[in-house]
């Protein structure tokens, strides 16, 4: 099963485990920030065709839900996100950044 397909699946101990993004700890939800615990339902959405929009977001079920289940409204919400801090207020995240302009 490859987690690009876009499908629900259930997290096992193998997903647990995965160094995501080099760290353990990530293997959250993008949207909510929820933890995924053993046997929650998540998805990959894939994002990083979408100009201004990067990472390729993990999903959790409520979040899925949250948007119909339409990954479409997903991958715009993501976008909208990612445009929200880009912007002067979140400075403090962005910093390098800004000490390069």
């Amino acid at each position: 099963m490859n987690i690009l397909d876009g499908t629900l699946r259930k997290a096992t101990q193998e997903h647990l485990n995965a160094p995501w993004s080099g760290n353990k700890r990530n293997f959250r939800c993008g949207f909510c920030g929820h933890t995924f615990m053993l046997n929650d339902l998540w998805l990959f959405l894939f994002t990083n065709d979408m100009p201004d929009a990067p990472g390729n977001p993990f999903v959790c079920e409520a979040c899925y839900k949250l948007f119909d289940e339409d990954k479409e409204k997903l991958r715009a919400e993501w976008k909208r996100k990612w445009k929200a801090q880009k912007n002067d207020e979140w400075w403090w995240f962005h910093r390098h950044e800004y000490s390069t302009r």
